[in-house]
């Protein structure tokens, strides 16, 4: 019901001209919207509470009649009806300042903060799931799920992204644009503002810069599970890395096998890399054919390559989103 609407409504039930269909309408809506957190939003401060109080009061009263002499049905009747008298007469002062709220959101949409000292969860329009940390604050574009499910977020979140082919998942902090179907994945604004990192847990995102002017892709990076991407604001560049300590993501690849004994180099190494969704490249051929013997149950990802590599006579190198693994090989055992 639009406030032209309402009012046209409302003004002839208070001069009772109102049929029964308006008047349960009037009902339905005094019930939905005459609620402690709706009108609050009307008032600035006590001064405004107050003030508007005395007002409601002279118009109700001014409405009403003496009830003393009425029956029990008459009387109940005219109770009901100073109710929605009240509820008629406040929303006349709190409606426009309601429309005026919603529409000043309206420009980008609805904001969440996260006012609370712990991580606040919030549910969106389509499911998906947002972790709001400490003052941070996400706003839902005005066309959210229609073309795009478009957010901006200040400050840092996770995102658990409900699956869409058809609706891509785009989250706006500043320039910096991260991009997903369906996935989960942190944002984490660095020093002020001037760096930003991404650290995807599942699945795969595209983090990109858009040109503000037309809103032309720049530069940008894909990264899957267990990898991140640090924006730096004054550069504007992307670096893609791997997160410091990987995560499995297929553990059921390595609970089988996790000791081995005597199992070459060319049969551990994959396993581990399809375990965590990392890519590790033997740079010397002959590093395959080195055996391993030990348990590498319960220790971390790059605790396991150390203590392979340490035992063939190798060194682990980080580049980007890949490890190297180079050396002369095992030619002393």
């Amino acid at each position: 019901m639009t406030q032209q609407e309402f009012d046209k409504i409302a003004e002839s039930y208070l001069a009772g001209n109102c049929s029964p269909d308006e008047i349960s309408l009037l009902q339905e809506w005094a019930d939905l919207h005459c609620t402690a957190d709706n009108l609050t939003l009307a008032f600035k401060n006590e001064t405004d509470i107050q003030q508007t109080e005395r007002k409601l009061w002279d118009r109700i009263q001014s409405n009403t009649v003496p009830i003393r002499k009425l029956n029990w049905l008459t009387r109940s009747r005219n109770l009901w009806a100073v109710g929605i008298a009240a509820s008629l007469m406040l929303f006349f002062f709190a409606f426009p300042y309601l429309f005026q709220n919603q529409s000043t959101d309206s420009k980008r949409g609805i904001e969440t903060k996260n006012v609370a000292d712990s991580r606040q969860t919030t549910v969106l329009p389509d499911g998906s799931i947002v972790v709001l940390g400490k003052n941070a604050s996400i706003t839902t574009d005005v066309s959210y799920g229609k073309q795009t499910r478009t957010v901006y977020l200040t400050g840092e979140a996770f995102f658990d992204v409900k699956h869409n082919t058809q609706l891509p998942f785009l989250v706006h902090v500043g320039e910096l644009v991260t991009e997903v179907l369906g996935t989960s994945f942190y944002i984490k604004p660095q020093l002020a503002g001037k760096t930003v990192e991404v650290i995807v847990k599942t699945g795969k995102v595209s983090v990109y810069t858009i040109n503000r002017k037309d809103a032309k892709k720049l530069n940008g990076v894909i990264i899957t599970s267990n990898q991140k991407a640090l924006y730096d604001a004054q550069s504007k560049t992307i670096t893609p890395n791997l997160i410091d300590n990987p995560e499995l993501i297929n553990a059921a690849t390595l609970l089988p096998v996790l000791t081995f004994n005597e199992k070459t180099i060319e049969t551990i190494l994959p396993l581990l890399s399809k375990a965590y969704g990392v890519e590790i490249v033997v740079a010397n051929p002959n590093l395959k054919q080195c055996v391993f013997t030990g348990n590498l149950t319960g220790l971390p990802m790059y605790d396991q390559l150390e203590l392979i590599c340490g035992a063939i006579n190798a060194q682990l190198e980080v580049r980007g989103t890949t490890i190297f693994i180079s050396g002369d090989g095992c030619s002393t055992q």
